[in-house]
């Protein structure tokens, strides 16, 4: 990665770390932080700035799924800040320090994570849906078996900041996996 590419990957992680936050436990209609508001209260965007703006706000996604394949992404490249980026305001609040503690890199080199498949989907409400989604742990020498994770999305109903977010991740413990920062562990 060039010097550009790693400045751009830190000025992005820097911001993510800067959002406001909301209440600790995910509500409907969970408020996201505006960043518009954010930058327009300290003055002109400078070019780097608007970049980044313009790149967060692409992250926003219009369909439940989509912020479900996109955490997913984020758990296989081993991003924190793409996990980040899909999670309810809430729930960033609650997981921001662990993400700035492992530096925004999440998982582990082996086992890792593959083969995510959607086993289950329920519309909860009109702005609620919950994915079963089932994976594998796998190393160059092992199968270490499978996991299950139940991810509840919800839809942001403020008008014209309409998309879908991450407010819940629950994961049954596996003694080889490592768990991202918002997760839910159960024993």
């Amino acid at each position: 990665m060039n010097k550009s590419g790693q400045l751009l990957l830190i000025l992005l992680s820097i911001l993510i770390c800067g959002l406001y936050y909301g209440t600790v436990n995910a509500k409907p209609n969970d408020t996201p932080p505006s960043f518009e508001k954010e930058f327009t209260e300290v003055g002109q965007l400078n070019p780097l700035e608007s970049q980044l703006m313009s790149f967060m706000t692409g992250l926003h996604v219009g369909e439940p799924k989509q912020a479900v394949e996109l955490w997913i992404l984020g758990v296989n490249n081993r991003s924190g800040a793409v996990q980040y980026a899909m999670l309810s305001p809430s729930l960033q609040k609650q997981s921001r320090r662990k993400f700035e503690q492992t530096h925004w890199v999440t998982g582990q080199s082996s086992p890792w994570v593959s083969n995510f498949r959607f086993t289950k989907v329920e519309k909860l409400s009109e702005s609620r849906m919950r994915y079963t989604v089932k994976y594998d742990l796998e190393t160059s020498y092992a199968d270490f078996g499978s996991g299950q994770k139940i991810i509840i999305v919800e839809k942001n109903l403020e008008p014209f900041r309409e998309y879908w977010f991450i407010t819940s991740i629950t994961t049954k413990y596996n003694q080889w996996e490592a768990f991202t920062p918002a997760e839910t562990v159960l024993k």
